[in-house]
């Protein structure tokens, strides 16, 4: 009986690294059309996805997340788990691209689930208007990472 556990462990972790990671389009849209500065250039129905990029950040070696340098995490992972991506953006009405620049890491309220989609600790946005360019630093990550703790899959 363990041994099938052991086994449907293993294949489970697999699958989960095997699929593209995924952002929470909604959630994004959402937040961007509630920032004060962004929904100047964006607007509700006009806006549209250009181009979307999104990846898992390879190696252990990560100064955010110091919880990836014990010896049973490096013993269970090959990565953080962490993900950095790009959406591009373009607005029919005001003319505007908006370049978001974010890096997500696994999240869990709970200390024994995995979450997903994955949590955003760091993101920026650049605007570009006509030639005029403006950059936003919309999520730090000095301020998620003061409250919230990356996961760290140990099995």
């Amino acid at each position: 009986m363990s041994f099938l556990a052991s086994v449907g462990c293993g294949v489970a972790r697999v699958f989960s690294k095997t699929e593209e990671p995924k952002l929470d389009e909604v959630w994004l849209y959402d937040y961007l059309l509630s920032h004060e500065e962004i929904k100047k250039h964006l607007k509700f129905g006009s806006f549209h996805v250009i181009d979307f990029h999104m990846e898992y950040d390879k190696g252990l070696e990560n100064p955010l997340f110091p919880q990836f340098n014990t010896s049973s995490a490096r013993m269970f992972n090959t990565d953080t788990n962490t993900t950095t991506g790009v959406m591009k953006l373009g607005d029919v009405e005001t003319g505007s691209i908006v370049t978001i620049n974010f890096k997500t890491m696994p999240y869990s309220a709970n200390q024994f689930s995995y979450s997903d989609p994955f949590l955003v600790y760091d993101m920026t946005a650049e605007v570009n208007n006509n030639g005029n360019i403006e950059v936003f630093h919309l999520i730090k990550s000095e301020d998620v990472l003061g409250t919230k703790k990356i996961f760290v899959p140990l099995f």
